[in-house]
């Protein structure tokens, strides 16, 4: 089934064993959908021009095709399971050095090589997580080849592209509310106040008086005093920031995703109920087009009923079914994403790293997450997270103007490849005592994306426009 939107219809030959044949469609279906171009399945013999082939004999197909090699010990890697650890090759083109994961310079295969990157081949194979139980930057081939900031599959679109319209295919890349990329504002609401008493036991016992900081006395209590005055001030940050966070980005003719909490069901979740104040939120958000996604307890990314319970919940604060989720500290499982579907999730947002800025599945594009298990595309749209605020300050530890060179990087990246930007920020980004600067860092972001031509979208409605169909169920 062509996907809606799409004006080109391309004859595509795909001559490949099973279960390899199904994942090389998938590939080739999403290098080719940003490029408003639909594959149409043919057999050699019906490969019209300009058509596209893709098998081990390219030689036996006339030249006016776009012919990819398929190397027999492609498949084979596949069917293996087993964790790429030979060197890539590197090819270049357009002055910059890509990575090839499968093919040779002379006889690339974007198929293959995309095929891992989009599926996240490397998760299900390599065996190395962390204490939340998450893939690690430091496990992944981008850290391994240096290429974490640089969206691979899109630099391989590029190249496929151009030898497309050198067979006078027409090119009609999608776009984004009428503009060439998207800004995509997301909040993950992760507590609704500050001043809780686990927050208040942290600093008067832990950090005042058994000083688990090492700090000296006179650094606690300057600490102890302004944590003390922001206490007893009305209006906690985090409630304030939430407010605020909507309304610049309303001030900038934009809309953005807050992914909210409906249960907590261990530590790492903080309970928050839909009392007056969240309700008044609600419709502020309603009213102004904003949109509200799910963001799971920290158990719930393996445990479909906890996902299904708490979506219920949230469809019933809101009013209606949640498209968007995202998993609270971007755990995700092998089963997640086929849980997320079965729940009824049209978009998922947690596929970036934790701890590094950049393109966990080598793309700054929408694409449809894979079940590796079932060897199939999902009914799930992944929008690639790209930057979380807590990581530049937190893990990564920069400076507030290194922090704001490595963000106006990635938004010129995405600019480039015609992609869509997908930044977190939290509700605690105004609390200078333990957050400084990073309020800024969001607002400056904001102005540079506008700056920029972005269009500036919740989830939903940048994939609602690039696909152009509706995801409601």
């Amino acid at each position: 089934m062509p996907f809606p939107g799409s004006s080109y219809r391309l004859p595509c030959c795909i001559e490949a064993p099973a279960p390899y044949a199904d994942r090389a469609r998938y590939a080739l279906r999403m290098l080719l959908l940003p490029l408003g171009i639909d594959p149409v399945w043919v057999g050699r013999d019906d490969l019209a021009a300009p058509g596209l082939y893709y098998g081990p004999d390219p030689d036996a197909v006339a030249p006016s095709r776009l012919r990819v090699r398929l190397r027999p010990d492609v498949p084979a890697f596949f069917d293996a399971r087993t964790p790429l650890l030979r060197p890539a090759d590197w090819i270049e083109f357009d002055g910059e050095r890509w990575p090839l994961l499968f093919g040779t310079a002379a006889e690339p295969d974007w198929i293959a090589s995309a095929f891992f990157w989009l599926s996240g081949w490397q998760e299900h194979v390599v065996r190395e997580r962390d204490v939340a139980g998450r893939f690690p930057h430091a496990a992944s081939l981008q850290a391994r080849l240096g290429t974490t900031t640089r969206p691979v599959v899109d630099a391989y679109r590029t190249r496929l592209a151009a030898d497309l319209a050198a067979r006078g295919v027409p090119l009609r890349p999608r776009t984004w509310h009428g503009a060439g990329w998207a800004f995509c504002p997301t909040h993950d609401v992760d507590a609704l106040r500050k001043w809780r008493p686990g927050i208040l036991y942290r600093e008067v016992v832990q950090h005042a008086l058994l000083n688990r900081r090492r700090e000296a006395v006179a650094v606690r209590a300057r600490r102890l005093a302004r944590g003390l005055a922001d206490w007893l001030m009305p209006g906690d940050p985090y409630r304030t920031a939430l407010v605020r966070l909507m309304e610049e980005t309303r001030q900038r003719g934009g809309t953005a995703t807050f992914f909210l909490k409906t249960a907590a069901r261990g530590a790492y979740d903080v309970p928050y109920r839909e009392g007056p104040f969240l309700r008044r939120c609600l419709r502020d958000f309603r009213r102004h087009g904003f949109e509200v996604g799910l963001h799971p307890s920290y158990f719930a990314c393996d445990h479909p009923a906890y996902v299904a319970e708490e979506r219920a919940r949230l469809a019933g604060w809101i009013g209606e079914e949640p498209v968007s989720v995202r998993s609270h500290y971007l755990r995700f499982a092998p089963v997640t994403a086929r849980l997320y579907e079965a729940a009824g999730f049209r978009i998922d947002s947690t596929l970036g790293f934790a701890e590094h800025e950049g393109f966990r599945h080598g793309t700054c594009l929408p694409f449809q997450v894979f079940d590796v298990e079932a060897n199939r595309p999902l009914d799930l749209w992944e929008m690639p997270l790209v930057l979380m605020e807590g990581t530049l300050f937190h893990r990564r530890f920069l400076s507030p103007e290194d922090a704001r060179r490595v963000t106006d990087e990635l938004l010129a990246t995405c600019r480039r490849f015609g992609g869509v930007a997908v930044m977190l920020w939290h509700n605690a980004i105004w609390d200078d005592l333990d957050h400084p600067g990073w309020g800024r860092h969001f607002t400056e972001t904001l102005d540079e994306a506008v700056r920029q031509g972005a269009a500036l979208l919740s989830l939903r409605a940048a994939l609602e426009s690039w696909l152009g169909e509706s995801l409601g169920r």
